[in-house]
């Protein structure tokens, strides 16, 4: 009986080990790709067609490091999107990660025909909002912060409304959504997903949030055991909120702890259809 249990706490103690080996070294660094059909409106039907990579929260820094980036570089290349947009959160820890982090943001900027526009994260303001911006700029990737953005395709455009961040920025709707008219096809992208219903009346069909991660960890039959400021309403996936969708991604990197378990990083390919 006593070699029993203790056969069997020494299999519990190793699964465990197991567990956090796989959660820290292994699934961290394996991001899928998530495709996911959108519903466009009735009056949005020249958006047929159009692929979008959303790819969020990088966290690049010193448990995250820009090599592990490659496999969603190649991912973009073999995709080919029509657009790429950033979600924010490219670095972690300190600035001088941005010069290490900008390389491959560039290189998927590169594989969208109409190239890539981003916002940014609380982490990107904190870790200097200046640098952070000054790189995406040098990069060519334009940041919008409380602007939007045209892009013409077929018969029509569609505008891309960036939204400064909640926790550290200085968000204005009025402001973003200005040059937007109101027939005209728009997607939001706010960092943070929990203040979705202040964006909707705005007119977006669709915005686009990272921020959670998901929860990092999941427990299975539980979910997320922790979420962060302004991410615990809608964690992860789809939700409808009056006739906009939100989609909120698990993100690319990882943050304290470094660690990602029933919860693998991801990027988003959203197809669009009439």
């Amino acid at each position: 009986m006593k070699f029993l249990l203790r056969l069997c706490v020494a299999v519990a103690a190793l699964s465990l080990v197991a567990i956090a080996l796989y959660g820290r070294y292994v699934e961290p660094y394996r991001p899928r790709i998530r495709n996911i059909p959108v519903q466009l409106p009735r009056n949005q039907s020249h958006l047929d067609g159009l692929r979008i990579a959303f790819v969020s929260d990088t966290h690049v820094g010193p448990h995250f490091r820009a090599r592990h980036l490659k496999p969603v570089v190649a991912a973009l290349q073999r995709i080919g999107p029509d657009l790429v947009i950033f979600g924010g959160d490219y670095i972690s820890e300190s600035p001088r990660f941005i010069d290490e982090a900008i390389p491959p943001l560039a290189q998927m900027a590169r594989t969208a025909r109409l190239g890539a526009v981003a916002v940014l994260g609380n982490h990107d303001i904190s870790n200097v909002r200046s640098r952070v911006t000054a790189a995406l700029h040098a990069a060519g990737i334009p940041l919008l912060v409380n602007q939007s953005r045209r892009f013409d395709v077929g018969d029509g455009s569609f505008w891309v409304v960036g939204i400064d961040d909640i926790l550290l920025g200085r968000p204005d709707l009025v402001r973003a959504f200005a040059d937007v008219p109101a027939d005209g096809a728009s997607i939001a992208v706010w960092h943070e997903p929990d203040w979705a219903e202040r964006a909707a009346p705005f007119g977006p069909f669709l915005q686009l949030s990272g921020h959670t991660h998901g929860g990092q960890i999941r427990v299975p039959g539980k979910g997320e055991i922790a979420l962060p400021r302004l991410g615990k309403r809608f964690p992860d996936g789809q939700y409808e909120i009056d006739d906009m969708t939100l989609l909120v991604s698990r993100g690319v990197g990882t943050y304290r702890p470094p660690i990602r378990f029933n919860c693998p990083p991801e990027v988003l390919i959203l197809h669009f259809i009439a």
